[in-house]
């Protein structure tokens, strides 16, 4: 017996459609006690803070800025998911953050850059609740052209704050 996935899978083309064809992607995704958050841009009003490689284009100060915003816009998506079961007081600790920095040759500062989103977390879910483990990393490019991107992982309370 073959499930629908599997029919799907058959019937799928064998290349994709054109660039700028979005397929649905949530902002950040439940399951069960777990809520992943998807990558954010440094986009404040829908544009971007700043475009192109930390350490060419964008000074650390602006990435630090940059990197700030995404974690807002990654706490945004969160507390919206989770609007109908206390907004982030459901909230009851950040397990692990993603910090991407488009990097110049020779920039190795990710780690500075990261800690502006780490700091956000702790500010505003406190210190015990905005600890995580964290992987800053450096890449050619982003998105967009933000010069960073930040995701992350909530461990969801079990019962109302």
């Amino acid at each position: 017996m073959h499930h629908d996935a599997d029919r799907r899978l058959a019937a799928a083309p064998a290349e994709p459609g054109p660039a700028g064809e979005r397929p649905p992607v949530a902002a950040a995704r439940r399951t069960g006690a777990s809520l992943i958050a998807s990558g954010q841009v440094a986009a404040r009003d829908g544009k971007l803070l700043a475009e192109g490689r930390v350490g060419e284009d964008v000074t650390l100060d602006t990435a630090r800025s940059c990197a700030w915003q995404c974690a807002r816009n990654v706490l945004t998506a969160v507390r919206d998911e989770l609007a109908g079961d206390g907004g982030l007081g459901a909230v009851e600790h950040v397990e692990a953050v993603s910090v991407w920095v488009a990097s110049a040759p020779g920039f190795t500062d990710q780690h500075l850059v990261a800690d502006a989103a780490t700091a956000l977390f702790t500010e505003v879910l406190g210190e015990s609740a905005g600890r995580h483990a964290r992987v800053a990393l450096g890449v050619a490019a982003l998105p967009t052209g933000s010069p960073v991107e930040v995701q992350a992982t909530f461990r969801l309370r079990t019962q109302a704050p």
